[in-house]
């Protein structure tokens, strides 16, 4: 299972702070077009983290069983 977690406007549109999804392996291309399918994310400003590691949402990365997804809005503090 792939768990993702959502933060700021995404958690609002997701409706949860967290989920899990019944993959054993699939891409982080195809996630993201999935929870745009679900929740509309592609309007919101994110960036995403796979194991704590922010990656470019463009990269070719193949996500697999046990991983760990945020998508994470911008941040602002002083």
């Amino acid at each position: 299972m792939i768990t993702v977690n959502y933060f700021g406007n995404i958690a609002e549109a997701a409706q949860s702070d967290s989920e899990t999804l019944e993959y054993n392996t699939l891409s982080l291309a195809e996630l993201l077009d999935l929870l745009d399918s679900k929740y509309a994310i592609g309007k919101f400003p994110f960036q995403v983290a796979v194991n704590r590691k922010i990656v470019s949402k463009q990269q070719i990365l193949s996500l697999s069983d046990s991983d760990e997804i945020a998508l994470l809005p911008p941040f602002a503090g002083g």
